[in-house]
């Protein structure tokens, strides 16, 4: 079939460019839930829109431990960078081949500082990258992947064309650790009681990161940083690290010689305030 073709050309192409994790997801899955996530439906972005295609790229675990830091800073901003230049190229890709496409650029907001008055982006990646198989939340209130746990960030594209879809995950990749609770600096994460969610405190967030921007090294991302689940773990000998990350502040507090602290504190000397 046609779509099936497309399907596969435009996943080749997105992997071949430097997406780590691509999906697919209807656009009718927002309409079909709870207000929360219609209120910010592709639809709305872009009326055409028949099909999202999220695809994320991965940050490294070992700079994302560096937090806050410029080094994970920078990280961050070249991820951001490159989601929007292969978005773009993707969409031109897609035009050259006669789909009509468009994308949403990772973020979707001015400023932190904007966050105060106008609290979200007009379309969430985090709701595409669950329809879309390719994880789901956690109490860190962000997408978990089985691959890069909460380490990847995301960009969507609109397309036109129905495209077959990925299916949902069914089995919650949220271990309920709490770490990202217990070591938030902010206190901007509650634990759910029974069957709510997460109590996410986002001006406690927000105003945490205004300061962090202020000090050339945002964002904070902790809850991202100490979150155990990935193969990324795996692949860099971090499997074991939930110690180390509840001893971290004072273990620098007293000067500890462990090459790992050293190496975080290192990395947050140099390039910020």
């Amino acid at each position: 079939m046609k779509e099936n073709r497309l399907k596969e050309k435009l996943t080749r192409f997105l992997s071949r460019e430097g997406a780590d994790l691509v999906g697919y997801a209807p656009v009718d899955l927002w309409d079909q839930t709870n207000p929360g996530w219609s209120a910010f439906s592709p639809r709305l972005v872009w009326p055409p829109a028949r099909t999202v295609v999220v695809f994320g790229m991965a940050m490294p675990l070992p700079i994302v431990e560096t937090t806050p830091s410029a080094y994970h800073m920078e990280l961050y901003k070249s991820c951001n960078r490159e989601l929007d230049r292969l978005a773009l190229k993707a969409v031109r890709y897609l035009f050259n081949m006669e789909v009509a496409a468009s994308f949403f650029p990772r973020d979707g907001f001015g400023s932190i500082k904007y966050l105060q008055y106008k609290p979200f982006a007009a379309f969430d990646h985090r709701a595409a990258a669950y329809f879309a198989g390719l994880g789901t939340m956690g109490w860190n209130n962000s997408i978990l992947t089985a691959r890069y746990g909460p380490r990847v960030r995301f960009v969507s594209l609109f397309l036109e064309d129905p495209l077959s879809p990925d299916p949902i995950l069914k089995d919650e990749l949220c271990l309920q650790c709490r770490l990202c609770i217990d070591l938030c600096p902010c206190e901007a994460l509650e634990a759910p009681t029974g069957k709510a969610a997460v109590v996410f405190h986002r001006e406690a967030c927000r105003q945490w990161h205004e300061k962090l921007t202020a000090q050339r090294r945002y964002p904070c991302g902790i809850c991202i940083k100490v979150c155990p689940v990935g193969d990324d773990r795996r692949i860099y000998g971090a499997e074991k690290r939930s110690g180390v990350y509840l001893r971290e502040n004072q273990a620098l507090q007293q000067g500890s010689s462990d090459s790992l602290y050293r190496s975080w504190k290192h990395a947050r000397s140099w390039g910020s305030e």
